[in-house]
């Protein structure tokens, strides 16, 4: 049996759980024998931490499908666990860094949120480089742009973004499933237009 875990962090309001939805609607309509997955939200809708979790399962044979010891998976993905991370705020992803090993592929936004905290100078909002650096001890597998820019470039808003980021996600990342399925999910759904040409964009990067 083999796996291909993909973690999602980021904020509330920032189209996470969007982006698993997305890519667990689109292992339906592949050659992936199994999907699943799960969600956590933090204590606001809107700027809490937020992380969804995909994980593709693929079965060496049908004895080994239909075995319950097999067939069985949790929802979550353990410590070290993703084979890629994808963040859409910088600081979240350093919360996220306990899902990776040497081998994980790291995919993040660097433009921040800046909390609280800092806009009222009790604490200060960590360099780009000490971010980077720090996932650096975990994996040199490490790409960020600035998604925000990108996504307000091409359409004066911020709403692609997430749809840019999965995008690099597919170009980066050895991802068990062709990019037209997750191309059709997105024509299916609002702003579909705009969706499949943010998913372009970040195809390229």
């Amino acid at each position: 049996m083999k796996k291909f875990n993909i973690a999602i962090v980021g904020l509330g309001g920032q189209g996470i759980i969007t982006m698993g939805t997305v890519m667990k609607n689109a292992a339906l309509s592949s050659d992936l024998q199994d999907v699943s997955g799960s969600e956590r939200r933090g204590g606001a809708q809107r700027e809490g931490y937020v992380e969804t979790f995909v994980k593709y399962i693929f079965y060496e044979n049908e004895s080994e499908m239909k075995d319950p010891r097999k067939s069985m998976h949790s929802p979550m993905i353990e410590s070290g666990g993703t084979d890629a991370l994808i963040s859409l705020e910088p600081l979240e992803t350093l919360r996220g860094a306990c899902y990776l090993n040497k081998n994980s592929i790291v995919i993040f936004n660097k433009t921040p949120h800046i909390p609280i905290s800092v806009r009222m100078g009790q604490t200060s909002y960590p360099e780009i480089s000490f971010i980077v650096s720090e996932l650096r001890r975990i994996t040199e597998n490490i790409f960020f742009y600035d998604f925000d820019a990108i996504s307000i470039e091409n359409f004066n808003s911020l709403t692609q973004k997430n749809i840019i980021a999965l995008g690099a996600l597919f170009a980066k990342a050895d991802i068990p499933i062709d990019v037209t399925a997750i191309e059709n999910i997105l024509r299916t759904g609002k702003g579909a237009e705009n969706n499949l040409k943010a998913f372009k964009l970040g195809l390229k990067l």
